[in-house]
């Protein structure tokens, strides 16, 4: 049987005050446990996209009007139909994959 939040609150009202302060050290302890493996995370996350953003300037050319997945700066699929791209990705392990559709850039005309 699993232990529910609302009966560790029951349970919680019932310490007495030392536990009361003990409890909420171990919670700080953890929260910011917690809080350094998100940031952590989010770091590890923003540099793989970097890297990625530089692989996809490097290597545009090559593969111009295909979908691409990356994995920071490696090349994990790529193809013209996004959807097997992303099939690939996935059966390679990769959860969330980073696709992109390598298209010619065109910029607006902004004169008269």
């Amino acid at each position: 049987m699993q232990t529910t939040l609302e009966q560790i609150i029951e349970g919680v009202k019932t310490l007495p005050f030392e536990d009361l302060n003990r409890l909420r050290e171990v919670i700080d302890e953890e929260t910011n446990c917690k809080q350094k493996e998100k940031q952590a995370n989010l770091k590890e996350r923003i540099a793989k996209f970097k890297r990625a953003e530089k692989w996809l300037a490097e290597n545009r050319e090559k593969y111009m009007n295909q979908w691409v997945c990356l994995e920071g700066d490696k090349l994990i699929a790529h193809g013209t139909d996004a959807l097997e791209v992303d099939r690939w990705a996935k059966a390679a392990g990769i959860e969330a994959p980073f696709l992109e559709h390598i298209v010619e850039e065109k910029y607006p005309f902004g004169g008269w």
